[in-house]
């Protein structure tokens, strides 16, 4: 039997009393983070394009989008992306993951890529018809991820990800701050690298109230995170915060970092208050 309970700060514990039953807790339905197999069979097309698909079994979870194989094999679950070490939701999304596949046997399907640059396996994985990558978005706990070549199901992604933030599924819970818009200049003039701070982003206070920004964090699509010190916004200001190196002062903020952080065609960015609830969200 398994229950959600709901915390203030928009954590989300998940409490597993196992009492021995024969049926496996994922046929249970209405729950919001398991799922019914039944159900899923018409989800997604099954047929593998790019590569056989083969069973294995998980041995070990690392986070909400890596996993280990009996085999020792490490496996990223393409097309999808979830918080890592440190940030809001990575211990729920890994706890997640672990529900659905710790110690079951797997179906592993290619898209084009072999492995990543840290030689994991670029996989969508599957128990029965159930595609894992699918679930962990449809449950808020990852944010659709469109890394090419590995596109075959962005469109599935994409819209599972549109179903959560409309539901405000886990990570797209909703701050109670709304008086709050954000611009991005993603492209730099000439060369990104060297050019880092014609990178920035503008946090506009639209409201009539004062904003603390302290512990508030700005993420893109992938796994790029930064955190405000404290700070507070007037009604009617802004704040700038630059990709590139420099020093901090009243409204203006750098990120520091060596490279660039916004793609130039497509990218999102996630605002969220010291709470971890999501303020705002900037997609192009």
């Amino acid at each position: 039997m398994a229950y959600i309970i709901k915390l203030p700060r928009g954590m989300t514990i998940f409490i597993i009393l196992a009492l021995f039953f024969p049926v496996s807790i994922f046929m249970m339905s209405g729950c919001g983070l398991f799922y019914d197999f039944e159900a899923a069979a018409g989800d997604n097309n099954r047929e593998t394009v790019y590569g056989q698909g083969t069973d294995e079994f998980v041995k070990e979870v690392i986070d909400g989008d890596t996993l280990i194989l009996a085999g020792g094999e490490r496996v990223r679950l393409i097309g999808i992306n979830t918080p890592e070490d440190g940030m809001y939701f990575y211990g729920e999304a890994k706890d997640v993951l672990e529900l659905l596949v710790l110690g079951k046997e797997v179906r592993l399907e290619r898209d084009i890529s072999e492995v990543d640059k840290y030689g994991r396996l670029l996989r969508y994985v599957y128990i029965g018809e159930l595609m894992v990558n699918l679930e962990m978005v449809k449950r808020g706990f990852a944010n659709a991820f469109t890394y090419p070549p590995d596109v075959k199901h962005t469109g599935l992604f994409l819209e599972a990800e549109r179903q959560a933030r409309s539901n405000e599924l886990g990570l797209w819970e909703r701050s109670g701050i709304q008086q709050v818009d954000i611009m991005v200049h993603y492209d730099a003039e000439g060369n990104d690298r060297e050019n880092l701070n014609d990178e920035y982003i503008i946090i506009n206070n639209t409201g009539k109230d004062i904003i603390d920004l302290g512990g508030w964090t700005v993420k893109d699509s992938a796994t790029k995170h930064y955190e405000f010190k404290s700070f507070k916004m007037e009604p009617g200001s802004s704040v700038y915060l630059f990709t590139g190196t420099g020093k901090d002062s009243a409204g203006v903020f750098y990120w520091n970092s060596t490279m660039p952080v916004w793609n130039n065609d497509f990218d999102t960015l996630y605002l969220r208050d010291e709470e971890g609830l999501l303020v705002e969200i900037y997609n192009y």
